[in-house]
């Protein structure tokens, strides 16, 4: 900080303070903004993916979905500590909520039937690689979350593809190989759209989570109410999910199936309204456009910035859901976006103010024969 005196010889010395930025400050926190969200996504997750996941058809009660969410976000916050002890950092960034946003995002990534360690190391990555090993939050490439779901997924991909309950089977939590039946191996719709198997749900289902997948995956409703009182808080930009999720869906219904996909058939001779529905309400699609994309960190600054990291996002997922190996997109297509964002934020960025003066040099006013 520093002042700049200006005399008069009638006003006396006047002194201006000049700070750096922020210049506009506000009653929000980063605290205050992480816990909402963690409670925004624990609603979500209770009502929508572990009412599901808990009981089966018959009444009994499995608490392993509630363990993956437990084991996620304690790890999260104990990963988060212990470096930011190593770091010599104030410990009491453990507890502003980041990682504990972390570490439920990346429990409703993947299955609620994996084994504890795909949790506990997955979950370890996302915290230790994803966010501290570029210096913390506000500092990371990519969003963490997903980092850990990327290493999920490469270390084990049996239990992070395979792994998926049927609910409607009572088979026992976690899943191992020796337990996986046809029941408990339940195909995913995305799946079941992608490999010619046959459709157990229906539109309902899907709006209202009463389907296989992850804890991310059980009810599309909740997920948008959510999303919209996160933009009612003003805490995510509109333009990032709306962009996202309609060009999603528009291109997933234009661009054909490739490569050794067998499309069912059920998925051909649906209604367009319903086909619309099916690619919105299927699969990660509005937990990563409400709660991934939207990342105040890993997204751009800038309106027109977050427009075309949404539309990159919903190319490359609907790419990848109708022409690539994997049924779903989401995870993938945020993170090469998140890639991109510092070039799409080079050539967005607002015109500097101050950079054009109508001020002549006396060099060029004598070499004009203009004069001031």
């Amino acid at each position: 900080m520093f002042c700049l005196g200006l005399k008069g010889s009638d006003m006396g010395e006047r002194k201006f303070s000049v700070s750096s930025s922020p210049h506009i400050r506000h009653e929000e926190t980063v605290p205050k903004i992480m816990w909402t969200v963690f409670a925004v996504l624990a609603l979500i997750t209770v009502f929508g993916g572990l009412r599901v996941f808990c009981r089966d058809a018959k009444g009994n009660f499995y608490p392993w979905p509630i363990f993956v969410v437990v084991i996620s976000v304690a790890t999260a916050i104990g990963v988060e500590a212990l470096i930011l002890a190593i770091r010599k950092q104030p410990l009491k960034r453990a507890l502003d909520g980041s990682a504990a946003v972390t570490g439920i995002l990346f429990a409703m990534v993947i299955s609620p039937a994996v084994p504890w360690y795909v949790v506990f190391f997955g979950a370890l990555v996302a915290v230790a690689v994803g966010k501290q090993l570029f210096g913390g939050l506000g500092y990371n490439i990519w969003n963490p979350a997903l980092v850990g779901r990327a290493f999920a997924l490469m270390a084990w991909s049996a239990p992070m593809t395979r792994y998926w309950p049927d609910i409607f089977a009572g088979t026992p939590y976690p899943a191992t190989d020796a337990t996986i039946t046809n029941a408990l191996s339940a195909a995913t719709p995305l799946t079941a759209a992608k490999m010619g198997k046959p459709a157990a749900v229906s539109i309902s289902d899907l709006f209202w989570g009463n389907v296989s997948g992850s804890l991310g995956e059980t009810c599309a409703f909740l997920l948008l109410v959510g999303g919209i009182v996160m933009i009612i808080l003003k805490y995510i930009d509109w333009r990032v999910p709306v962009v996202y999720i309609a060009t999603t869906v528009i291109l997933c219904m234009l661009i054909p199936y490739g490569g050794n996909a067998k499309p069912a058939e059920w998925i051909k001779n649906m209604p367009w309204f319903k086909e619309m529905a099916f690619w919105a309400f299927s699969g990660g699609l509005f937990l990563g456009a409400f709660f991934m994309a939207t990342d105040m960190v890993t997204t751009p600054i800038t309106a027109k910035g977050r427009v075309i990291f949404a539309l990159g996002c919903g190319i490359l997922t609907a790419v990848i859901r109708k022409l690539g190996g994997y049924p779903e997109g989401v995870c993938y297509s945020i993170l090469i976006m998140n890639t991109c964002v510092p070039l799409i934020d080079r050539f967005v960025k607002p015109r500097r103010f101050g950079t054009v003066t109508f001020y002549t040099p006396p060099q060029t006013a004598q070499a004009t024969g203009k004069t001031k």
